[in-house]
């Protein structure tokens, strides 16, 4: 039984076809196949439901796939547990973020690229049941997320900042002398908003509904930065995570307007999957990160297009 048989099974899983699970895997189909049917042999066990074409995995596959899962992490994770100890980490770290957390990802991005140099960084934006789900089967290493979520009961957690809310408008659409606006008030605005399927869209919705609105949006969309995109075409407005606007001035006339009436305040958080031994790259992220709690909620306290200050982190 080789740890590579594992590998060609996990790409079947996500490619659902031989052909193209062999291009990923870089062999050809009939090696691919030649070791799955081997392993199957080795196991005793049915994995793959085949007629003329794959069809999917019986439920001893099924399970079989679960464990490859673990036991590819495991093999990730034992490597990445040496090069700490040679104190050179290396590798990917895989980071699932709620795209709400924007403002925040550029300085997590440096101040774990300062420390591990040799480690790259690859962030998916995704759904929380998402990223709860491909933190489970080990395809994330580690997510950003609201931590009001029960499903994160059982998961290893912690909050790094508050997230506050603010409506971005086109500089032209209110008067400049306008420092805080109700929630009252944003919903006679035109508006374009992330779609209601999106946690953060639900956010969104118990605010208005708490002051007894209902808003119409004129777009709705899964992209915060496409929204912030019309918002700069000057005749849309946009709610955002406070401080969205402020590096390098990225959305040019636009501005920020705190959101009150109600004030909402998120906790935003790290979570990781619970195993034991610990993931190393998941649990050297998770310590950096906690020693940085207070360089990561200053950077939102800040003034907007006023850069955050930098501390060093040992």
């Amino acid at each position: 039984m080789f740890l590579r048989q594992f590998e060609y099974l996990i790409a079947l899983e996500k490619e659902r076809h031989f052909g193209r699970a062999a291009d990923y895997c870089h062999v050809s189909q009939p090696s691919l196949s030649s070791a799955l049917q081997q392993l199957e042999r080795e196991l005793d066990v049915p994995i793959i439901l085949r007629h003329q074409r794959y069809q999917g995995f019986t439920p001893e596959g099924e399970r079989v796939v679960g464990w490859a899962k673990r036991l590819l992490a495991d093999k990730k994770s034992m490597l990445e547990d040496l090069a700490i100890m040679r104190r050179d980490l290396r590798g990917k770290i895989r980071i699932g973020a709620m795209p709400m957390s924007s403002p925040v990802l550029p300085l997590v991005n440096q101040l774990f690229s300062e420390k591990y140099p040799s480690v790259q960084v690859d962030i998916q934006f995704v759904g929380s049941d998402k990223l709860i789900n491909e933190l489970h089967n080990f395809e994330l290493d580690v997510g950003i997320t609201y931590m009001e979520d029960q499903a994160l009961n059982k998961m290893n957690a912690v909050t790094l900042y508050e997230e506050q809310l603010s409506l971005m408008v086109p500089e032209s659409m209110l008067s400049a002398r306008k420092k805080t606006i109700t929630w009252k008030e944003v919903a006679q605005l035109p508006l374009c908003l992330l779609s209601p399927y999106m946690k953060e869209r639900q956010v969104m919705d118990e605010a208005f509904s708490l002051v007894d609105c209902d808003p119409s949006p004129k777009l709705e969309c899964n992209s915060i930065f496409q929204l912030a995109f019309h918002v700069m075409q000057g005749s849309l407005a946009t709610i955002v995570p406070s401080g969205f606007s402020r590096a390098n001035d990225a959305f040019p006339g636009t501005r920020e307007i705190h959101l009150t009436d109600p004030v909402i305040s998120k906790p935003v958080g790290l979570v990781w999957e619970p195993v034991n031994p610990p993931l190393p790259m998941a649990q050297a992220f998770a310590d950096l990160l906690i020693a940085s709690c207070d360089e990561i909620s200053d950077s939102l306290q800040k003034p907007i297009n006023q850069p955050a200050s930098r501390k060093a982190v040992a």
